[in-house]
C-alpha cells in the first residue's frame, strides 16, 4: 500500500483528503507545517508527498528546495491561488507535477498513481530500449526508429528527446530544460532556440503540436512527455467545541486580504468535493437512485462555484 505525506494547514481539508485517499486504497499521514512535514519525510520515508504553496512558517517553494538537496520522493504541489509565475517557480525548484485548487479526489489519485509509477520505473533501472506505438527510443545506442526507420537527430534534439523519455509525465519548464540542455548562460537567442529544436524534433518523430501522442506543450510553462511505453473517520466532535471553534474562524477569515481568502475558499471548496464523493454510494455508473441523482447535482453546483471562485481570484490579482 503506497504512503501519502499530506503538508498542508487546512485541518478540514486534510481531513477530507485523508479519509478519500484511505477509502482508495493509500495509506495517508498529515503534517500542518514544513518543520513537521520535514521531520515526518525523514522518519516515515512515504513514497509521495502532497504539498501545498502557502504553510504557516514556510514557503512551499522553499520547502521543495531543500527536499531536494537530500530526497528525490515525488511531489504534488497543491495550491489554492491560480498563480502561473509560482508553479512555474515550484517546478523549477523540484516539484514533479501541480494541481489547481479546486480539485476532485479522481484527478488526484490518478495523478498521485502517476507519479509513482514514475518513480517505481525508476527504481527498477528501466530497459535502455523504449518504446512508444511506432516510435522506438535505444538510449545505450543513442538510436530513434518512426515506423522501424532511422529518424536523424541533431546533438541539441537527442539532448532534448533524452531528457523528456527520463522524465515521462513531468512538466518540464523551459528554464529547467534550457539549464539542462545548455548551459546557465543562456538568454532570450537561446530560448527561441528551444521552440525550435522542439518543433524540428516533434516533426521528425511525426508528432503534431495541436494533437500530439508524444509531447504536449503546456502553456507558458513548459512541455510534457505524454506517451506510454509499451508494456513489456474519526470520532463525532463536541458541539460546544465546534461552536466555540467556528466563532474564532469567523474572527479569522476577517482579518484576511482578499487573496488570502480566495485561497480559503478553494480550499473548503476541495473539502466540500470530497465529502460528496465519499457520501456517494459505491453503486454502477447507471444508478439513478435519490442518493446518486443528489449527489452528482451537488458536484455540478460545486463544479459551478469552483469556476466562480477561480474568477474572483483572477480578478482580486489584476
Amino acid at each position: 500500500m503506497a504512503r501519502v505525506l499530506v503538508v498542508d494547514d487546512d485541518t478540514q481539508l486534510t481531513r477530507a483528503l485523508t479519509s478519500a485517499l484511505q477509502r482508495e486504497g493509500f495509506e495517508s499521514a498529515v503534517a500542518s507545517d514544513a518543520t513537521s512535514g520535514v521531520e515526518q519525510l525523514a522518519i516515515a520515508e512515504p513514497d509521495v508527498v502532497v504539498l501545498d504553496l502557502r504553510l504557516p512558517d514556510e514557503d512551499g517553494v522553499a520547502v521543495v528546495r531543500r527536499l531536494r538537496t537530500w530526497s528525490d520522493v515525488p511531489v504534488l504541489i497543491l495550491s489554492g491561488v491560480s498563480d502561473q509565475r509560482r508553479r512555474v517557480e515550484a517546478l523549477d525548484a523540484g516539484a514533479d507535477d501541480f494541481l489547481q485548487k479546486p480539485f476532485g479526489i479522481e484527478e488526484l489519485v490518478a495523478r498521485l498513481r502517476a507519479l509513482l509509477r514514475r518513480s517505481a520505473g525508476a527504481a527498477e533501472q528501466r530497459s535502455s530500449v523504449l518504446t512508444y506505438d511506432t516510435l522506438t527510443v535505444d538510449l545505450g545506442a543513442r538510436l530513434v526508429l518512426v515506423d522501424r526507420d532511422e529518424a536523424r537527430l541533431t546533438p541539441k534534439e537527442w539532448r532534448l528527446l533524452e531528457v523528456f523519455v527520463s522524465h515521462p509525465g513531468r512538466l518540464l519548464t523551459h528554464t529547467w530544460l534550457l539549464g539542462e540542455v545548455w548551459d546557465d548562460g543562456y538568454g532570450d537567442e537561446t530560448r527561441a532556440a528551444l521552440r525550435a529544436h522542439i518543433r524540428t524534433l516533434r516533426a521528425k518523430l511525426g508528432d503534431d503540436a495541436t494533437n500530439p501522442r508524444y509531447l504536449r506543450t503546456d502553456s507558458g510553462s513548459g512541455y510534457r512527455w505524454i506517451a506510454e511505453e509499451v508494456a513489456s473517520a474519526g470520532p463525532a466532535p463536541d458541539a460546544g467545541a465546534a461552536a466555540e471553534a467556528g466563532d474564532a474562524d469567523e474572527a479569522r477569515i476577517g482579518a484576511l486580504g482578499t487573496g488570502e481568502v480566495t485561497h480559503e475558499l478553494n480550499n473548503a471548496l476541495t473539502a466540500l468535493h470530497m465529502a460528496v464523493r465519499l457520501m456517494r454510494p459505491e453503486t454502477g455508473s447507471d444508478d439513478e437512485s435519490p442518493a446518486t441523482v443528489m449527489a452528482r447535482r451537488a458536484d455540478e453546483i460545486l463544479a459551478r462555484v469552483s469556476r466562480l471562485a477561480v474568477e474572483l481570484e483572477r480578478r482580486s490579482s489584476s
